[in-house]
């Protein structure tokens, strides 16, 4: 008897728990717009088995995974994760994770945030 009261006493506070809003999402603070310039993939070098090949200084280390940032159509830096092939000369072939068509945030990375918005000041590797 004992065992089923305190088996209903936890299923009512367990419902009542279940039915209460949850707190209000406090707002984000508004990231500031970075001037950086960008990389465009479209005209860079490949490798022979087809990989682009960026520069080195582009990659970045985040939670100890090989990424950069990638420039999304909303003008915001994405981090992406990349697999690293090759390295020559302060170039890095990539493996996976970039297609080709995307524009690189350049550094310097200190204040860069994944979401951080990018006001674009140059464009390198334009044909």
């Amino acid at each position: 008897m004992i065992r089923y009261r305190a088996l209903l006493l936890s299923a009512i506070l367990l419902l009542g728990g279940c039915t209460s809003q949850p707190p209000a999402a406090s707002p984000q603070p508004a990231r500031p717009t970075l001037d950086r310039a960008v990389l465009s993939l479209s005209a860079t070098r490949r490798t022979a088995s087809g990989n682009i090949v960026i520069p080195t200084n582009t990659i970045i280390s985040y939670a100890g995974l090989p990424g950069v940032f990638v420039l999304s159509h909303h003008g915001r830096a994405r981090f992406r994760l990349i697999k690293i092939g090759k390295a020559l000369d302060g170039q890095s072939e990539i493996l996976s994770g970039l297609r080709g068509d995307e524009s690189l945030v350049l550094p310097p990375f200190q204040a860069v945030l994944d979401g951080s918005p990018i006001h674009i000041t140059r464009t390198e590797g334009t044909p």
